[in-house]
């Protein structure tokens, strides 16, 4: 029994240790908004970092049926992602985006 719990309590150990060090090596994902406006965004579970025209955000995770959506109610910015694509309201104007691909 003390075994047990002993391996139990490295395996949680190891795998914060490997959730911390994904989370390091986590890159932006660059958006295409439009014909010319690049939105880079850091997901996390709960929260997503938006750099955007120069400036950045942190979204908070909202629960919704969606498969992620993020906001900022001060900033007036909502953000929808859905696989490849991304709807980001500000204020009442809205941007279809989509993963920029580089070869």
């Amino acid at each position: 029994m003390r075994a047990a719990k002993t391996w139990l309590g490295r395996s949680v150990v190891a795998l914060a240790m490997l959730s911390a060090m994904a989370v390091a090596l986590a890159r932006p994902t660059t958006y295409v908004c439009g014909a010319d406006l690049e939105v880079k965004v850091d997901f996390t579970p709960s929260k997503a970092q938006l750099h955007l025209r120069e400036k950045d955000y942190t979204l908070q995770r909202v629960k919704s049926a969606r498969d992620g959506h993020f906001t900022n109610s001060k900033a007036g910015i909502d953000l929808i992602a859905n696989k490849s694509d991304m709807l980001l309201r500000e204020g009442k104007d809205e941007l279809w985006c989509r993963i920029k691909v580089t070869p």
